[in-house]
């Protein structure tokens, strides 16, 4: 509290006949005379002096310099302004109370609102109660955190304008931003009463803040909407007309905020008013919105949309029933709510928390100053740095870092999100733990897995970082469990994200293919990648890094996974997959790993695709000199002919071609049938894995056993 509010209070609490209405004028000594506010103010301190002398209260205008005017509306306005001694901006909303009581009730209401704190609600500052002579009018003027990065309202109009869909993994971000703020608010026992998109606000890392908070004693006359526009009460629960609000009202204009997101793509801004109206009036609107977003949007966000704006009062969860979903808690997780209270630690541990960290330390001691460290992103990383080097050098070190030690390392990069040495160290420390972690280690749960979202969401430009964490998603992903958690808080969407933002960075594309392979192993997984078009993003890093043997070894890799997925085969032709995975056998042919990758893929798409098949046996481009399959295949046999799994991918792929009739002529008359097929089937007659595909191939080929790809399907 600043030394005006104690004013305030000392003033207001020692009154004693204030809390009747015949001792109104009481009011007068602590009420500050204010002119009408003006961006050109120019108050001198004669004026402010004058004030002095005729109230108790210092004036508004002592303390906070107006600069604009932001927004004019119902049911208050709001200014830009600057705190003369701070040199803070602020915004203040000045808001016209019913009465002189209102105005007393309003401002204790607001004593209680200044002392709540949370990283997603829009702190109160200062709160001043002025009076205007000229028509007797009593005003709540309330400070508040200003957000130059503006309100969601303006956000999504962005989106409106260009018929634009917002990603859903921002949706169920900003959605978990949002609900961590109100079920604070809600669990001290406030509702907000006016939630809509231009209460929400976007701080400097495009974060979404929750804010102005209502105040009970203005918020009254909402019901009847005397003060209101039509905008300002579309987000209002259908209830409030004839009931007060409570939390499944905010829930209420949660969802509608939530639906505002969801329809950039389908309505305007004013049309969307206009639609929330209608559903609020006739529910059945509401069914026929989401039948278009379901072609959007999965299933659970539509649904929760839907739970959120059910017309009946009592058919709303509460607000804890409402988080109980696994769903929400995933929205939820995706917030730095550990930020919380990182700064009031930071200033009681400054003095006695900070030091630098001995060479050569143990693990034990290096934890030990990561703890008591923690605050301190500085001191972090460099114990994080430490760890790293002991980790990677010590071959008990997985030992050594037990449970606990690892939920500290995990606190350590959450309350440090934004330093990006603490969480290319803790994810290097992570990985390498992860090595050795049995199925029940911590590694594995969402509190340990949600970290790397939002390292990736941080850090979304920054390839090194995005390396770090998508080889943190390689090493948990080799757990089922971690693996569908992974994917269920959007790791694959992250993964693309990241190849798409550094096309040219080959280590991390190499990385990002590896864990698409590992992720994809899993059938659930499969069909996230196939409906983030996966194969595509691929594709693009083979095309542009088949020169790195990294590259193409773990795109063939990830293609065979994510090509059981039906539908992928369009890219796959577009960008000449085929002839770059040859390419990529011919420029790393002695690399045993990309050949077998390669015709493994390869024999897949032959075996579902006739333009693949037959681009295998010519070049995209009549005067191009790029290889072409049959010599590419015969060098890489005769290289690895002593290795059995290149010798069966390679017998594989040549058995699929002989299923198209036209191919197999061809065939006949190249070294496959004479030499190949025929050494194979001489040197691998007790391995059956070989020898099936190999008699097979050869029957088609030796006896005219050529079967049309119709037949054979």
């Amino acid at each position: 509290m600043s030394k005006w509010d104690a004013c305030y209070a000392f003033e207001i609490t020692n009154s004693k006949q204030l809390e009747t209405p015949s001792s109104v004028n009481k009011l007068q000594p602590i009420i500050s005379a204010q002119e009408p506010l003006h961006e050109d103010d120019t108050s001198s301190d004669d004026d402010v002096r004058q004030h002095m002398d005729r109230f108790h209260a210092p004036s508004i205008f002592q303390i906070y310099k107006v600069l604009e005017n932001i927004s004019q509306g119902s049911p208050g306005s709001v200014y830009l302004v600057k705190n003369r001694q701070d040199k803070q901006k602020y915004a203040l909303k000045k808001v016209e109370c019913l009465d002189e009581s209102a105005a007393v009730k309003a401002f204790y209401e607001e004593m209680e609102l200044k002392k709540l704190d949370h990283t997603y609600l829009q702190k109160c500052k200062d709160f001043f109660i002025t009076y205007t002579e000229q028509d007797s009018s009593v005003f709540i003027n309330i400070i508040s955190e200003y957000y130059a990065n503006g309100d969601l309202k303006n956000w999504i109009k962005k989106f409106q304008n260009n018929k634009q869909i917002i990603p859903e993994k921002t949706l169920s971000k900003i959605l978990g931003e949002v609900l961590n703020g109100l079920v604070y608010l809600h669990d001290n026992g406030v509702i907000h009463r006016n939630i809509k998109s231009s209460n929400i606000f976007l701080n400097e890392n495009s974060t979404a803040v929750l804010g102005d908070l209502g105040v009970s004693s203005l918020m009254g006359d909402m019901r009847t909407n005397t003060r209101q526009t039509f905008k300002g009460v579309a987000f209002m629960a259908p209830e409030v007309v004839s009931q007060p609000h409570d939390e499944r009202s905010d829930l209420f204009s949660l969802g509608g905020v939530l639906l505002n997101m969801m329809t950039t793509s389908m309505y305007s801004q004013d049309e969307f008013y206009r639609v929330l109206t209608d559903i609020k009036q006739s529910p059945t609107t509401l069914n026929e919105v989401l039948l278009k977003l379901s072609e959007i949007y999965s299933k659970t966000l539509v649904t929760t949309v839907q739970v959120l704006l059910r017309h009946k009062h009592s058919a709303r969860p509460s607000t804890l029933e409402f988080i109980k979903s696994g769903f929400i808690q995933e929205c939820m997780a995706l917030a730095d709510s550990l930020q919380i209270d990182k700064r009031a630690r930071q200033k009681e541990t400054k003095s006695t928390k900070t030091y630098s960290l001995n060479e050569g330390q143990s693990i034990e001691k290096v934890l030990e100053y990561i703890a008591d460290t923690i605050d301190h992103e500085k001191c972090v990383a460099e114990g994080l740095a430490a760890l790293a080097e002991l980790v990677r050098d010590e071959e008990t070190a997985h030992q050594q870092v037990d449970q606990k030690a690892r939920n500290l390392i995990s606190l350590a990069m959450w309350d440090n999100i934004f330093n990006r040495d603490v969480q290319i160290a803790g994810c290097y420390v992570l990985s390498n733990l992860a090595v050795y972690a049995q199925p029940d280690d911590i590694l594995f749960t969402p509190h340990v897995i949600t970290i790397i979202h939002k390292i990736m969401t941080a850090f979304e430009y920054d390839p090194e970082v995005q390396q770090a964490a998508v080889n943190l998603i390689l090493a948990l992903s080799a757990d089922k469990v971690s693996s569908r958690i992974i994917v269920q808080l959007g790791g694959i969407q992250d993964i693309l994200i990241a190849m798409r933002h550094a096309q040219y960075h080959a280590a991390l594309n190499a990385v990002c293919c590896t864990a698409l392979w590992s992720l994809t192993v899993d059938a659930e997984n499969l069909k996230v990648a196939g409906n983030e078009k996966a194969v595509r993003d691929v594709c693009i890093a083979l095309s542009i890094h088949k020169v790195s043997p990294q590259v193409s070894e773990s795109a063939a890799a990830a293609l065979i996974s994510l090509l059981l997925d039906d539908g992928c085969y369009d890219p796959f032709n577009e960008l000449d997959c085929v002839g770059n995975l040859i390419f990529a056998i011919h420029l790393h042919t002695n690399n045993a790993r990309v050949v077998n990758n390669s015709c493994k893929v390869l024999a897949m798409v032959v075996q579902a695709n006739e333009e693949c098949a037959f681009r295998f046996l010519t070049s995209a481009d009549p005067d191009d000199d790029s290889p072409t399959g049959i010599p590419t295949i015969l060098k890489a046999y005769h290289l690895h002919k002593d290795n059995a799994l290149v010798v069966e991918a390679i017998v594989r792929l040549i058995l699929e071609l002989t299923s198209y009739e036209d191919i197999c002529s061809e065939l006949q008359g190249s070294q496959i049938s004479s030499n190949i097929l025929r050494q194979i089937h001489k040197r691998y007659k007790e391995n059956k894995d070989i020898m099936a595909p190999c008699e097979e191939a050869l029957g088609r080929l030796g006896t005219g056993l050529n079967v049309s790809r119709t037949q054979k399907s």
